[in-house]
């Protein structure tokens, strides 16, 4: 029986030119879109001020004008119209215009004016809610969503929930990629979740209302990362086994070029809904990769199409430049298929008959999982809680994304090298990880946002975002080599959908930060902290063989007691002298 795996790594090559054009396509066509919408919130949904409308608006402030009672003659009519509020920016209280609330104020009621009696005027003037709408500061946006459709005041926390949505799609994502499309390869699933992506986006920028956006995202959502994985799986099974981990690093490394390049578009873009078609609208260009690149050799020898598979195996060997010998398919192809996908396994049974609740049933095996379950959840927390919030550092936003895109390439780059140095490894580069997010998140919190902090505060949100782009990386590979075969699926498939939920609470956390505004930071400071201690109990996996079954697994990393290993000792020794 000839094996996909041995081909790679004895003839055609683990990682030749051709796979390095591959993860170089599918990198750019799998992750710079999904960067590009995960991150658009932070333009599309941003928050501007806003303020009532009053009627009559323009003919009050036509009287006052003409009265020229002061130089600046539109900031008296603001004054005029609506009540202002005390709110603390962190050095220190102040008053701004009100967003909620106007006065109930006519052009009648403006009849015999004078700047000598605004206080009296105003403290016999009562205030209302609004109720015909509101006028918003286009001075850095000339659009948002916030804005289309008013998502202030008693609909602010509609803003924080699109976010929600969207991340709630990407988990219906991995339903419908099973359900609908696991039959397909995984170029058809490309290509389906991009038609997908491509329709529901160009609708989305035509939204008439918020349900109908909201409801759009979601699909969106699910498209998006029905693109990401099936690329993933594309370029995982191109190469060898020993350039997988490698491999996926470099393929997630593409996101911080997507988030670098939606900085560049949001900077000359301020129109909510042409971002959005400028984003999504060249991504037709990647459905040319149907015929570009082809369908995985692996499923294709899974599914009995060997023939196909057998052409895509000659084209990399052509691409590499080596050369196959003549006899070497007359023997049967088999995937040899090591890799365990389990997005396709979590909705469709398990041959081996092992399901999610085994991962409870042995007490070293739980531990290890809740412990994995935790840290998924608290990466996505707090890297999608530190990407949505860049707006908060104050100073300019387009550079924030910017830079916070930048930092991510150094951090999977040194995620690569500390876990496979001997001396640290995959326990202690996660250690590393979350103790700089945990230190940087929680210093972070009590930097006040205002004076001359812009500086401190961006640089401790680089190293928080480089520590949590780290352990985002390294707890996916030390995942997988920690659960064991026949429930590894299982295992990656729960911890995947707590990294989801993770996802969906970030933007309510940060809504959150409206009661006290350290809250958010403290909380992913605290929980990264948390996430570290925990990593203290698994096991060191670097050069450790994978556990072929439960009960290795059991065993694996398993602390045996003194006084059992002196007691066998003991009864070893008579044996041999009883001998």
């Amino acid at each position: 029986m000839l094996h996909y795996d041995d081909i790679l790594v004895n003839i055609v090559g683990e990682f030749g030119t051709y796979q390095k054009i591959a993860l170089f396509l599918l990198g750019i066509g799998g992750t710079v879109p999904s960067a590009l919408l995960v991150i658009s919130p932070v333009f599309l949904l941003a928050t501007t001020d806003s303020w009532c409308i009053v009627p009559d608006r323009y003919k009050i402030s036509k009287r006052v004008c003409f009265n020229n009672i002061t130089e600046s003659c539109e900031d008296l009519v603001k004054h005029l119209i609506i009540p202002k509020e005390t709110r603390n920016f962190g050095c220190k209280s102040v008053l701004v215009f009100d967003q909620c609330r106007r006065y109930n104020i006519s052009y009648d009621s403006v009849t015999d004016y004078s700047e000598a009696y605004i206080d009296q005027y105003l403290n016999n003037t009562e205030t209302m809610k609004c109720d015909l709408g509101w006028e918003y500061d286009t001075s850095q946006y000339k659009s948002t969503v916030s804005q289309e459709f008013d998502l202030v005041c008693d609909r602010f926390y509609l803003n924080a929930l699109a976010s929600s949505v969207y991340m709630l799609g990407m988990l219906g994502g991995s339903v419908i990629l099973v359900i609908f499309f696991g039959q397909f390869g995984r170029m058809d699933q490309f290509m389906m979740s991009y038609i997908l992506l491509i329709v529901t986006g160009i609708l989305e920028a035509f939204s008439p209302n918020y349900v109908v956006f909201a409801v759009l995202r979601f699909f969106m959502a699910a498209g998006q990362y029905g693109i990401f994985i099936s690329a993933f799986t594309l370029v995982s099974e191109y190469v060898g086994p020993t350039k997988r981990a490698i491999t996926g690093m470099i393929y997630m490394a593409h996101l911080s070029v997507g988030y670098m390049i939606l900085a560049g578009y949001a900077y000359f873009i301020r129109d909510w809904w042409i971002l959005q078609l400028v984003i999504v609208v060249p991504c037709i260009m990647f459905l040319s990769y149907y015929w570009i690149i082809p369908e995985s050799p692996r499923w294709l020898i899974s599914v009995g199409r060997t023939e196909k598979a057998v052409e895509t195996i000659k084209l990399f060997a052509r691409v590499n430049k080596v050369t196959i010998p003549e006899d070497l398919f007359n023997q049967d192809l088999d995937s040899d298929d090591d890799i365990i996908h389990f997005h396709e396994k979590t909705y469709s049974g398990n041959q081996n008959n092992y399901c999610c609740a085994d991962l409870l049933r042995y007490p070293n095996l739980r531990l290890k999982f809740l412990i994995l379950c935790y840290n998924w959840a608290i990466t996505s927390l707090v890297y999608y809680g530190i990407s949505f919030d860049t707006s908060s550092l104050g100073g300019n936003a387009y550079l924030n994304v910017l830079f916070a895109g930048a930092v991510e390439i150094p951090a999977y780059i040194s995620g690569m090298i500390l876990m496979d140095v001997p001396r640290i490894g995959r326990r202690r580069s996660l250690l590393i990880a979350w103790g700089l997010v945990g230190v940087a998140c929680s210093v972070l919190a009590f930097i006040p946002t205002c004076g001359g902090n812009y500086r401190v505060r961006l640089a401790l949100v680089l190293l928080g975002k480089f520590g949590i782009t780290c352990a985002f990386g390294m707890v996916r590979v030390y995942a997988a080599e920690i659960f064991p075969t026949p429930l590894r699926s299982e295992g990656l498939a729960m911890c995947s959908v707590c990294a989801y939920t993770g996802g969906i609470l970030a933007p309510q956390l940060i809504l959150m930060g409206e009661l006290w505004k350290p809250l958010p930071k403290l909380i992913y400071g605290i929980t990264s902290i948390i996430a570290g201690i925990l990593v203290i109990y698994l096991p060191e996996t670097r050069g450790k063989q994978l556990s072929e079954t439960i009960e290795k697994a059991e065993q694996f990393g398993k602390k045996v007691k003194k006084h059992r290993v002196s007691s066998k000792t003991n009864d070893i020794e008579e044996s041999r002298l009883l001998k």
